[in-house]
């Protein structure tokens, strides 16, 4: 397992385990005691996890919660492949409005440790992708907010995203 930083503060990409034979293939997208031997920033206290089912080209936009129960997110793809994208949110942040872009898939084994202020989402590039995310507070409905996925000048390369209502209606990005 590698854990590379980006340019956003707190944002991490996390390589982790792939190995496949005859049988079939073993993903570890996250290891504790690796985590915590590898670096002191990141919190492992992870409460909830839940999977999205997805179609190719929809677009799960830009999501995050505030308040007390503002959380830290692992993402990681199980099957498929996703475009997932991170924008800093946080006022404060160097990197305040600055967004960045990777493509996770269930080949490359990579996992994004999205920290705390930053929204996040991506669109499905194949059919029945699954995607994982653990976080480090329970799903807050009166805390879930985001940012409207075409606000921010982010190029999504598509024509007719499939979209929910909600996340059409989210708030533009100022």
């Amino acid at each position: 397992m590698k854990i590379k930083k980006t340019e956003i503060d707190g944002l991490l990409v996390i390589e982790g385990l792939h190995f496949s034979d005859n049988r079939g293939e073993l993903l570890k997208p996250f290891s504790e005691s690796f985590i915590t031997e590898s670096s002191d920033s990141i919190n492992t206290t992870f409460k909830e996890v839940w999977f999205t089912k997805s179609h190719k080209d929809v677009i799960r936009a830009m999501h995050l919660q505030t308040g007390v129960l503002a959380c830290e997110k692992l993402v990681s793809v199980i099957n498929g492949e996703v475009l997932d994208v991170i924008l800093d949110v946080r006022t404060k942040s160097k990197t305040f409005g600055q967004y960045l872009s990777f493509e996770l898939n269930d080949t490359n084994s990579k996992s994004l440790y999205i920290p705390k202020g930053c929204a996040h989402g991506y669109k499905v590039l194949k059919n029945n992708t699954i995607t994982m995310y653990m976080a480090t507070e329970i799903h807050d409905p009166q805390n879930d907010t985001g940012i409207k996925w075409d606000s921010f000048g982010f190029n999504w390369d598509i024509k007719n995203p499939i979209i929910s209502d909600r996340d059409d209606k989210l708030q533009e990005f100022k």
